[in-house]
């Protein structure tokens, strides 16, 4: 399951990398707007067992940036994954 799992998380952050670039103005600057039209960055969330905790207004490039270590990461457990099924098949 942890493989199904990192090709997931994957294909979701390289889905939101894309909607993000394709939101880049000609200036560069990300222009992501809400139903009513107003851009105020993006949320992070923390879940726990009461509810979770929220930041609001996260600056578009930060959260490239995230996105980006995230898909890395998922890269790198990939590979520790591939190591643990070569072991286990001995």
């Amino acid at each position: 399951m942890h493989v199904f799992n990192c090709y997931r998380e994957i294909e979701e952050a390289n889905k939101m990398v894309g909607e993000l670039k394709k939101s880049l103005n000609e200036k560069g600057d990300f222009e992501i707007k809400d139903n009513w039209g107003n851009s105020r960055g993006l949320e992070l969330h923390v879940p726990t067992s009461m509810s979770g905790a929220t930041i609001r207004r996260v600056p578009f490039e930060l959260a490239l940036t995230i996105i980006e270590k995230h898909v890395e990461n998922q890269h790198k457990e990939l590979e520790r994954l591939k190591e643990v099924c070569k072991i286990q098949l001995k």
